[in-house]
């Protein structure tokens, strides 16, 4: 990893921009976006800066760069077509510790903009560095596909309820089960169609339900993982793995699906003779297990037959297909 990723805080800070095109005029728009002061150096020599410095209440100075002008500032873009400017700018900034972004000049950079995906306060950053931009330009539309524009309207909803869920579980692992409930279930749809009465009465049922044991016991699902491409995997297997405490697979599904599952979630071999019992432990601890098989698990023998065993101990599995290994 070449670059650190962090998100500085430059509300009511003063960002110098120097030049005044269009690339200019997008690194202006994310500084404003973010709540800097933002100072516009250089003539003017496109409509979108123009228009940015009427409507955002840029200052503007139409006069040459001079060490002088990064007296405050607290951090520095340079998007100009002149490479001796670009140049002394890096350098003096450099000197004076200030961060500085040179566009198309990573050379120049101490910092570097990634592509963003703004769902505020959800913000989603991909780089390459520098090396690819245009893979991550194509990532970021990706991103953009798959995330709700609402999604921002779920994590205020989130924010705002917090303290709540922090009060009624002290205990770490119970609020992440809380809020993987919450996510997993129906209470985001209804913020994203702005139901926001609908949303609060489900929250505190939900609330009221986990609270008072109804959510104590745990979860299994047998997920099926396709033909061993993660890629294939669907949304729905993916979300299941994602929230998963323990997964429990056997040397039928590749290292590539099981690096799929969340980070943390603990481990276990399908094939251990006491696995019914350690599953029916967990579950009863609350813990979200889940049966990893290869392909369409469920629409084969062996994953039928696990289903039946886990049924027929009554374990009340969930059965989420996957793509035949075919």
């Amino acid at each position: 990893m070449k670059y650190l990723p962090i998100l500085i805080d430059i509300r009511n800070q003063d960002v110098l921009v120097v030049g005044g095109g269009h690339l200019a005029a997008r690194k202006a728009g994310g500084a404003v976006r973010a709540g800097a002061k933002v100072t516009v150096l250089g003539a003017v020599a496109a409509p979108s800066m123009a228009a940015l410095i009427a409507d955002a209440g840029c200052r503007h100075l139409d006069e040459p760069f001079a060490e002088d002008h990064l007296r405050g500032v607290r951090m520095v873009f340079a998007a100009t077509e002149d490479e001796d400017l670009a140049k002394r700018v890096s350098r003096a900034a450099r000197e004076a510790g200030i961060p500085v972004n040179v566009a198309d000049r990573t050379a120049l950079c101490s910092f570097i903009m990634p592509a963003t995906v703004d769902r505020d306060p959800i913000v989603i950053a991909v780089s390459s560095g520098g090396d690819a931009p245009i893979l991550t330009r194509s990532l970021r539309a990706r991103l953009e596909t798959l995330l709700p524009a609402e999604l921002g309207e779920v994590a205020q909803f989130v924010t705002a309820n917090r303290g709540r869920i922090a009060e009624a579980f002290p205990d770490f692992d119970a609020r992440r089960r809380f809020w993987d409930r919450f996510i997993a279930g129906p209470i985001p749809e209804r913020i994203s169609e702005g139901d926001a009465e609908a949303a609060a009465r489900m929250f505190d049922e939900l609330l009221a339900d986990v609270g008072g044991g109804g959510g104590s016991t745990g979860t299994v699902t047998v997920v099926g993982c396709g033909p061993g491409d993660p890629d294939l995997l669907t949304f729905k297997a993916l979300r299941h793995m994602q929230q998963a405490d323990v997964a429990v697979h056997g040397a039928d599904v590749p290292a590539a699906i099981v690096g799929r599952v969340r980070r943390d979630a603990d481990h276990a071999d399908a094939g251990a003779a006491d696995i019914l019992a350690r599953i029916a432990d967990w579950r009863a601890a609350g813990r979200t297990v889940v049966w990893l098989g290869p392909g369409d698990f469920q629409a084969t023998d062996a994953g039928a037959e696990v289903l039946r065993r886990l049924g027929d101990a009554g374990l009340e599995p969930v059965s989420v297909a996957g793509v035949p290994a075919a």
